[in-house]
């Protein structure tokens, strides 16, 4: 009974499918939605937490569910501050822990956020426009 109900919350394939359809959506949605000077921002600010994430990540072995809940508070406050650049980076940097976490299934996701970080944070100016308050 407990074997149904983990596999009915835990379905490792089910969460790949769903991270994989929403890297590409929020992806696509944001280089529609926003100016290049914002997609650009979006792209550099997730490319910063991605670098911080890893390197506690390489610090901490067991910290990933930190990282994530740090990450999450942190979407939290930019939603409730209704700052799109931050909403969409912090939420393609925890779609990105959580398909790392997941390895070959989330291979999708992982090379739309590196497509699209490798892509959009050259795209204009020298430095990003964003600031965290």
């Amino acid at each position: 009974m407990l074997a149904i109900l983990k596999s009915l919350f835990h379905n490792p394939k089910r969460e790949a499918k769903r991270l994989n359809r929403d890297a590409a959506t929020i992806i696509d949605s944001a280089t529609r939605s926003f100016p290049i000077e914002r997609v650009r921002d979006i792209a550099v600010m997730t490319l910063e937490h991605l670098s911080e994430a890893d390197e506690h990540l390489q610090a901490h072995t067991e910290g990933r569910e930190q990282v994530l809940y740090r990450f999450q508070s942190l979407h939290r406050e930019a939603r409730r501050r209704m700052d799109q650049v931050a909403l969409t980076a912090y939420t393609l940097v925890i779609i990105r822990l959580r398909a790392q976490a997941l390895g070959a299934l989330c291979a999708p996701a992982l090379a739309a956020i590196d497509e699209f970080t490798g892509q959009w944070a050259h795209a204009a100016g020298n430095g990003p426009q964003h600031t965290l308050e």
